[in-house]
């Protein structure tokens, strides 16, 4: 077993399960849960997110977890969002209708230019170097999302292209990370990566 806690936020608008089972066969101690004072005991915080940006702004706030996780990131502790739990994690977002987010990444969440949905097999493409990407380089991970994060190029690590649109695919800010594919149905090179990520953001 890997000696690091994992705590994943229990919002009912994720991945919650296979992410949970995915980090279990890895070794990570894995906790799921809604409640502040519990995921107060993990070293990480991850934020996963499948649906509309409203609908989780607001279940997120319905257990005070947005001012949960806000709190956490100003002790410089790690947090990764998954997919939609990645675009919470920027300022504000335009689904539906201007939503704010968690603000832990400057920038916003935007409709991809052609306003189809990016579902399937797409390349990750670093675009600098960090140690987690090694052995990964234009490794194929699985994405399935409408909606893009656009903002300063300086949070933007790594990129993939969809229908001559560059897309951010992974984002950056000190010791959070967003990830808008999802490591944890892309098999093998999703599973490295998530390890890679992980012991990273926690051993430094």
């Amino acid at each position: 077993m890997i000696n690091i806690k994992v705590g994943i936020i229990d919002y009912d608008l994720g991945n919650q399960d296979s992410l949970f089972y995915v980090l279990k066969s890895l070794g990570f101690r894995v906790l799921l849960s809604n409640k502040p004072k519990t995921l107060l005991k993990m070293d990480l915080i991850i934020l996963p997110g499948v649906g509309a940006f409203p609908k989780a702004m607001k279940s997120l706030k319905k257990n005070g977890l947005d001012n949960f996780l806000i709190k956490w990131s100003k002790k410089d502790k790690p947090i990764i969002g998954i997919c939609l739990g990645m675009q919470l994690l920027c300022s504000k977002s335009y689904e539906f209708k201007e939503t704010k987010g968690l603000n832990l990444i400057k920038g916003e969440i935007i409709n991809l230019k052609n306003r189809n949905w990016h579902i399937g097999w797409n390349d990750n493409t670093p675009l600098v170097h960090e140690k987690f990407f090694i052995g990964l380089k234009r490794q194929q991970f699985y994405y399935n999302h409408s909606y893009r994060f656009f903002g300063n190029a300086k949070f933007v690590i790594s990129k993939c292209s969809f229908q001559n649109e560059l897309i951010p695919s992974i984002i950056k800010s000190k010791k959070i990370i967003g990830i808008q594919f999802h490591p944890e149905k892309s098999q093998s090179s999703g599973k490295k990566l998530l390890v890679n990520i992980i012991k990273k953001l926690v051993n430094g």
